[in-house]
């Protein structure tokens, strides 16, 4: 009797059988079958292959290439990205998109980019709410500009307005520099080292030390530059330009004094110290000549410091003797708290000796940032 080639064994996986197969897995290829595969693929690659097919040259002057986003605010992710389309293409066009309720104004924002990118073209899109309505502006606001070859961005919305503006999408990406908007607008000294200095400037707060000769300014200022880690603006009448001082000398002094607290509120970390500002300095004018010219009267009736420290005229006076005049110190202090008053400028008053104004000022400047 011939008996049936037996079935392959079974194993009970709770609710089926499995049969376990005998045969051998097949053999890998061997090197010589993949070079053989390999060249088989390459054959036909290669087959009426011409150069034309790589296309043209990616980049060049005639290219032209857009850069859209809210930028808000510009931070050196963006510059990184608005760097690499100008390395593609001769024109870049930047669209900053725009919204009523934006943190960061349009027209800081303009002046951001056209200062760090002065050839690109920088112009605003409104958003409106409604996204069908904000794909169509996008396209018909951008198209009346321009009719770009590549579109750049971080963030893959981009490729469908790529589309349709008929354009190539070329992706960038955002986590070679770790930033976004959202985190610097919820903290931005935690990623100062991506701030362009005109941001930088934005975010810096101002803190001006005012008030009458010998109270202590300059001495303060320095302390609390170094208290915060940051720079200190000094007072630019200080520097030697000869006497009496002239009319000239004042107003000199206070236009180099706006230039270098500008400049270095650039350069600054979260705050800037200023041992006085344009508002002293008229005030300054009005004491030696009764006037002051009217661009620095105009300019003192719009301050830029975010909190002024007034010193009192209490200190003990320090230098030459025939300098101290007490009573004129006092009218300068009461016309320095009028002005501030007048302005609606928050300030504090530093009284006591160098270390409880010292305090003072700590307390102050903490309670600012």
């Amino acid at each position: 009797m011939t008996l049936a080639a037996s079935p392959p064994p079974l194993a009970w996986y709770g609710s089926s059988f499995a049969y376990y197969d005998d045969e051998p897995e097949p053999e890998p290829p061997t090197d010589a079958e993949r070079d053989a595969a390999a060249a088989a693929a390459r054959a036909v690659r290669t087959a009426g292959f011409t150069p034309e097919r790589f296309g043209p040259h990616p980049g060049g002057a005639e290219r032209t290439a857009v850069v859209p986003g809210r930028f808000m605010p510009v931070h050196d992710g963006h510059r990184y990205l608005i760097e690499f389309a100008s390395a593609h293409a001769g024109e870049v066009y930047i669209f900053v998109r725009v919204t009523p309720d934006d943190p960061v104004p349009w027209p800081v924002r303009q002046a951001w980019l056209t200062e760090l990118f002065p050839r690109a073209h920088v112009a605003a899109i409104e958003d409106t709410p409604g996204p069908d309505v904000n794909e169509l502006r996008w396209t018909e606001r951008i198209l009346s500009e321009v009719h770009p070859d590549y579109v750049f961005a971080g963030e893959n919305w981009a490729y469908a307005l790529a589309g349709r503006l008929r354009a190539s999408y070329v992706g960038v990406d955002r986590e070679i520099i770790p930033v976004s908007g959202t985190q610097i607008r919820a903290d931005p000294w935690a990623y100062e080292r991506y701030l362009p200095p005109p941001v930088r400037a934005w975010y810096t707060k101002r803190v001006c030390l005012i008030g009458p000769e010998s109270s202590g300014k300059t001495t303060l200022a320095v302390r609390l530059a170094a208290h915060y880690d940051t720079l200190w603006v000094p007072e630019r009448l200080r520097t030697p330009v000869g006497f009496p001082v002239a009319p000239v000398d004042v107003a000199r002094a206070a236009f180099g004094q706006q230039a270098a607290e500008d400049l270095l509120a650039r350069r600054a970390s979260r705050v800037l110290i200023c041992d006085t500002d344009i508002l002293s300095a008229r005030l300054w004018s009005d004491r030696l000549f009764g006037a002051a010219p009217q661009w620095l009267v105009d300019a003192a009736d719009r301050p830029t410091a975010d909190l002024y420290l007034l010193t009192s005229p209490d200190v003990p006076f320090v230098g030459p003797n025939i300098s101290n005049q007490p009573s004129q110190r006092r009218e300068f202090y009461d016309a320095c708290r009028r002005e501030l008053d007048r302005l609606s400028q928050p300030y504090f008053t530093l009284e006591g000796d160098r270390d409880q104004c010292f305090a003072t000022a700590v307390e102050a400047v903490d309670i600012l940032l």
